[in-house]
């Protein structure tokens, strides 16, 4: 007949293991949380540029390219 305590099994070893499972769990949780609230604040923060600035921005960048490769 085996013992009571074989059968369950090291209650040490099981506080231990919980504990693990435990801290691994909330630190995943607190890394999705951490990560939702940095992409809201950042969403926020967003700033909507139309195809007009676009293509301006663009005709600018080729003219001073233009002039930087005639200097040389």
């Amino acid at each position: 007949m085996e013992q009571v305590i074989d059968s369950i099994g090291n209650p040490t070893t099981l506080l231990i293991e919980r504990i693990y499972w435990l801290g691994l769990g909330s630190f995943l949780g607190l890394a999705i949380i951490t990560s939702l609230i940095r992409g809201i604040k950042k969403s926020k923060d967003e700033k909507y540029v139309s195809a007009t600035q676009l293509e301006n921005l663009a005709k600018k960048a080729i003219q001073q390219n233009g002039d930087n490769s005639k200097k040389q």
